[in-house]
């Protein structure tokens, strides 16, 4: 290996890198170069530039030092990576879902975070409710920062070369989730705080949250953590291992994990645009759930998350496409269980119409019923359908994409049905896609009470004008009559409800008038008119001083009505 100059005087230190090119393969070693300067000593220097400052005769011997108080200035020191201290690291922010703000140092005020920023060590990071961050750690560690947590990066130090690593996380409130690349040296540490407690690990995919009173709540999906007190008199670490979660403050408790709960009632496809409703099942030991949503198998990009005390979630409405649900009940103590995942579909674009006409109960009177919604923008078709039965395996109607949002079914018999209504828009490739149909409305097609017979009329008599007419099966009926002065019936002279199908009243005057009847269900829905009759009323015969002439029993005669 070829030793490269320092060019850059006055400078204390340079740093160097070298390739040695062995059988074939090329190794890159990262060194320090220290130009020595008057006053320094081997002590001083590996204060100043090792890990363990212990180790100041391995320097010695690298750079076949005979004395380490007497160094000659302008000469140099070869400081090995592997022996080096390590230097402040940053995190790469790789996900964010607002509301969430980070303070660089005590001092500074809180700035939004966003995705691609980076933030170093003595950062605190404040994730608002439904918020969440995911980091990456300079050796590839993940940690994950759900909503309601206040964590502080307490220490990120990276020695590459070395294979060094600390990392040191304090949280107030909330919970951490680590996903820990394997620690490659003893000196290297990944330790969760709380303010009761502390976890660390050499690998592994755990979680820590603050309980109640500052304890540390830890739980193992993978590998294993230490978990101690930080209490006077704190006893003996402890071990959790895969499987096992922890709850500790004063005192050490360890615990078998609950199972996975059981999302089979979660639905495949979720179609409403407003929310998203998970129905989760009442497990035994269960007595909250968390639960997240993210857009990728590693829950790095987390876009809904939060804590349930009953077995339903629901969430503001997301953007449509795949998605993983995460569970996981908690026990009495907090300690979430192990983690159950069901990938679920989000198709609620574009919205369904808002359905006008049947409305919810509504009739419609048989064979002919139109259908009409609202119209959507940015839709270029509507598909609608009719079934017997709510799922909608008995159709019978159902469109193709139709231009406007209206319409009519010709040969729909009297019955229970329910009808619903997709909107389809053009998708980015161009090619037409249907939306989730709307809510099915339940409405009920009837038939028409039936035409009763022309009304009959007959003469009770000079004074009296009675009429009958047939009614048809079925009923009960109200019979509704109409005597009118005109073939339009827009003069009425009579327009009775009857309960039976017959009337009697006073003879008209003298003149041409027309009858017409039809029937009303129980419901109020009036059937057809019948045909209409012609009524003709003859004037009444009277005396030489112009007084009605009366019959013996008293009646006025008149020369007849027909």
């Amino acid at each position: 290996m070829k030793r490269l100059p320092c060019t850059c005087a006055g400078l204390r230190c340079a740093i160097l890198f070298a390739v040695a090119v062995m059988g074939g393969s090329t190794l890159a070693q990262a060194e320090h170069v220290h130009t020595v300067q008057p006053g320094d000593n081997l002590y001083e220097l590996s204060r100043r530039y090792l890990e363990d400052p212990a180790q100041w005769r391995q320097l010695q011997r690298i750079n076949r030092v005979s004395d380490p108080r007497r160094l000659m200035p302008g000469s140099t020191l070869r400081i090995p990576a592997s022996l080096a201290r390590a230097q402040s690291a940053v995190a790469d922010v790789l996900h964010v879902a607002a509301p969430v703000g980070v303070q660089v140092e005590p001092t500074a005020a809180s700035a939004p975070l966003l995705t691609g920023a980076r933030v170093g060590e003595g950062a605190q990071i404040d994730v608002g409710e439904g918020g969440f961050v995911t980091l990456r750690l300079a050796d590839g560690s993940l940690v994950r920062l759900p909503g309601g947590t206040r964590a502080r990066l307490r220490e990120l130090r990276h020695a590459p070369a070395a294979g060094h690593v600390q990392s040191r996380i304090q949280i107030e409130q909330g919970r951490v989730d680590a996903t820990v690349t394997p620690l490659p040296t003893p000196r290297s540490r990944f330790e969760v705080f709380t303010p009761r407690a502390v976890g660390g690990v050499r690998g592994t995919t755990f979680g820590v949250a603050v309980g109640p009173g500052g304890d540390l709540i830890g739980d193992v999906r993978e590998g294993a953590i230490e978990v101690r007190s930080l209490a006077a008199s704190r006893g003996a670490p402890a071990l959790v291992r895969a499987g096992q979660g922890a709850r500790v403050g004063a005192a050490v408790s360890v615990a078998s994990l609950l199972a996975a709960p059981d999302l089979s009632s979660v639905p495949d496809v979720l179609e409403d645009i407003a929310r998203l409703e998970l129905p989760l099942a009442r497990d035994a030991g269960a007595q909250a759930w968390h639960v997240r949503v993210s857009t990728d198998e590693a829950a790095q990009n987390v876009v809904r998350n939060a804590t349930f005390n009953e077995p339903l979630a629901r969430f503001a409405g997301v953007d449509d496409g795949n998605y993983l649900v995460s569970v996981r009940a908690l026990d009495a103590q907090g300690i979430p269980g192990a983690q159950a995942v069901r990938r679920v579909v989000v198709n609620a674009r574009p919205q369904a119409p808002l359905l006008l006409e049947p409305r919810p109960g509504s009739r419609a009177v048989a064979p002919m019923v139109e259908l009409s919604c609202t119209e959507t923008g940015g839709v270029v078709g509507y598909r609608f359908q009719v079934a017997r039965d709510a799922a909608f395996k008995d159709l019978v109607a159902q469109t193709p994409d139709l231009d406007r949002c209206q319409h009519v079914v010709r040969t729909l018999q009297p019955g229970a049905y329910l009808w619903r209504v997709a909107a389809v828009a053009l998708d980015a490739q161009g090619q037409r896609d249907q939306g989730p149909f709307s809510a099915p409305v339940p409405f009920e097609v009837i038939a028409l009470p039936p035409t009763p017979d022309a009304p009959r009329t007959r003469s009770g008599g000079a004074d009296t004008l009675a009429v009958a007419w047939g009614a048809s099966p079925g009923g009960p009926w109200t019979h509704q009559l109409q005597i009118a002065r005109d073939a339009a019936f827009a003069q009425l002279l009579d327009d009775q409800r009857l309960a039976s199908p017959s009337f009697t009243r006073p003879m008209p005057a003298a003149g041409t008038y027309h009858l017409r009847v039809r029937q009303i269900d129980a419901q109020g829905l009036a059937g057809a008119w019948s045909a209409s009759q012609r009524l003709d009323v003859q004037a009444r015969v009277t005396t030489s001083d112009a007084q009605p002439l009366h019959s013996s029993d008293g009646r006025a005669v008149r020369p007849g009505t027909h």
